[in-house]
């Protein structure tokens, strides 16, 4: 019976490696880090915790990531670290894509995070990558439970709980905020290498893109030359990928050379929106070839044509991309993870690049991703969820997602004239009001209590996140409230850019987000109104979207099934486009070839070279 219940043992303890390498991911080169005990984040793992009177050990990793790749080779491998670990803590790893609630609130400044918790989900000790010598003299000093480093106060208030300041009419931005905003970008700007800062860099899609909008409006040249610049340099740099197309992560050095190889769908569709709108706004062909070689990057790569999905990203292997001859090489990894937040920015860049090259293709293709997304990973009762996988959704209750999708859909809105879309925009940003408004701060929750834990002092990553997030549900309450929502997010939105007021300063570049929210509430919209169908429905629509428009509202009408609508507005009963920004309204644009030329004019833009 002994030699019997010790094969039935071993034979558990493989069958629970072989769970262990299934369930989580760990480097897809020889390793033994599926040998430690790993928990999934749950509330169980923390109540085993507790019971055991042991620290947990949480290791937040991601599958693109080099890093963490070398640590489960070397670290997670090292038969003694594996020992120390099994014997004095609770391991839990968790994925930071599928998990970013978990990430934002613990992450140590990169991937990978080593972070020893209390049981109560308490920081008492946090790293980055550690190799095994360093690992294990660590973890030896941190082993009994309660022995922190050091209590960390709360290093702000806007993280603390307290109740939002008061307000007062002195305290709602102005137009003014914007134009600090643009100036703060001026001023990090890097005039000879692009970008932003000075050390590594990153690709800042949101503050091009607000850069971008604030030309289009005011024609401002410094605008237009730290655009160019910035987009001259990076696609110049090694942080774009010469071969293949598509952009890596982010650059180590500030002439954007040495990158970090990994390749992100959502910083790929930020970059395609930029490139789009600049090859429209600029002029330049090469604006327009770097967004066609990423957005063929993308589709060759991140794509699944079967559903019209968008997959996560692609590992970074540093010995293949290094190479300019690739061929006969094995592929990097391609996470196959559908993330809806991705998936939302994907799609607005594509809508760009339909603007851009007039191609009905990219449109269709969007709707296409939206239609899977919506009937995927969306459900009335519970929102957007985050991620699918082998047919399977999970993680709802993530303002990124929830946010990111509601705009994808009114963007979709804007170019097809499909009232699905704005309706289930309407039903995402009635959720964000609802779920995620902590009226008590005068902001939204970055999740609605997926963490189980909320430890005193919440992570810098998650900070940042917040804010960024925040400026993002602003713009969707903003831009959904223009179709009859208006008294209802109204309060929400001006207690929201009260107390997001000096955030902007925390986080910059990423504080260009809260410059476009103020657009929305600050300046006059321009107000697009189609009364038309089929046909000629279509051309309209087609015609608007070779206009760049940063900050409009469409309308669409049938004059045959929206007669007392059409009436109320005032229009006449006719096939017609209208335009209208501050109480002034454009005569009736009737010829969908000319409309482009004769909207710029009407609303003072010079047209695009």
């Amino acid at each position: 019976m002994k030699k019997i219940s010790v094969l039935t043992l071993s034979i558990l303890l493989i069958l629970s490696q072989l769970a262990a390498a299934a369930e989580f991911r760990f480097s897809p080169r020889p390793n033994r880090a599926h040998q430690i005990s790993w928990r999934a984040w749950s509330r169980g793992a923390l109540q085993e915790a507790r019971r055991s009177q042991r620290p947990v050990l949480l290791a937040l990793s991601a599958v693109w990531c080099h890093w963490c790749h070398v640590m489960d080779e070397t670290t997670y491998s090292d038969p003694a670290v594996i020992a120390f670990i099994q014997k004095n803590f609770i391991a839990v790893r968790v994925d930071a894509d599928r998990r970013p609630d978990i990430d934002a609130l613990y992450n140590q400044g990169g991937w990978p995070s080593t972070v020893i918790l209390t049981p109560e989900g308490e920081v008492m000790a946090g790293a980055t990558y550690l190799p095994p010598d360093e690992m294990l003299p660590w973890l030896m000093k941190h082993a009994a439970v309660g022995t922190r480093e050091k209590d960390k106060p709360a290093e702000d208030q806007d993280s603390s709980g307290q109740a939002a300041p008061t307000q007062s009419v002195e305290d709602f931005p102005a137009e003014t905020d914007i134009a600090e905003v643009a100036a703060m970008l001026l001023r990090q700007h890097d005039d000879h290498w692009g970008g932003f800062g000075e050390w590594q860099k990153f690709p800042n899609p949101d503050a091009v893109d607000f850069l971008l909008a604030e030309y289009r409006q005011t024609g401002k040249p410094e605008y237009r030359r730290i655009i160019a610049i910035t987009l001259d340099r990076m696609e110049r740099g090694y942080i774009q990928d010469h071969v293949e197309g598509g952009f890596f992560r982010y650059a180590t050095r500030t002439d954007w050379s040495e990158p970090h190889y990994e390749k992100m769908l959502a910083s790929n569709a930020g970059i395609i929106r930029n490139y789009a709108i600049a090859s429209m706004l600029l002029g330049d062909g090469t604006y327009r070839k770097t967004m066609l070689k990423t957005v063929g990057y993308v589709m060759a790569n991140l794509y699944d044509r079967k559903s019209g999905v968008f997959y996560g990203s692609q590992d970074a292997d540093e010995t293949y991309y290094r190479k300019k001859d690739r061929k006969g090489l094995a592929t990097p990894f391609v996470d196959k993870t559908v993330y809806a937040d991705a998936n939302g920015r994907m799609i607005s860049a594509l809508l760009a690049v339909y603007q851009a090259a007039g191609d009905a293709q990219y449109l269709v293709m969007a709707r296409n991703a939206a239609d899977y997304i919506i009937a995927r990973l969306y459900t009335a009762e519970d929102g957007v969820y985050h991620y699918l996988l082998d047919n399977k959704r999970a993680v709802p209750g993530l303002l990124p997602d929830n946010v990111l999708v509601g705009l994808a859909m009114i963007d979709l809105y804007q170019a097809t004239g499909d009232s699905r879309y704005l309706k289930t925009a309407e039903m995402i940003a009635r959720r964000v009001a609802e779920h995620f408004f902590d009226i008590s701060r005068g902001r939204f929750m970055l999740h609605a209590g997926s963490t189980i834990v909320s430890p005193s002092t919440a992570g810098m990553l998650q900070k940042a996140q917040t804010d960024i997030t925040n400026y993002l549900a602003v713009i969707l309450l903003s831009r959904v409230g223009r179709y009859g929502e208006s008294e209802r997010f109204r309060h929400i939105i001006r207690q929201a850019l009260v107390s997001l007021r000096t955030s902007r300063i925390r986080f910059t570049p990423s504080g260009a987000h809260y410059g476009t929210a103020l657009s929305w509430n600050v300046r006059e919209v321009v107000e697009v109104t189609v009364i038309a169908d089929g046909k000629r429905r279509k051309a309209y629509l087609a015609a608007l979207q070779r206009v760049y428009i940063p900050q409009s509202v469409l309308r669409v009408y049938s004059p045959k099934a929206d007669r007392e609508r059409i009436r109320k507005s005032g229009y006449p009963l006719k096939e017609a486009v209208y335009v209208c920004r501050k109480k002034k309204c454009s005569p009736a644009f009737s010829q969908p070839a000319g409309m482009p030329k004769l909207i710029n004019a009407f609303l003072a833009y010079p047209s695009p070279p």
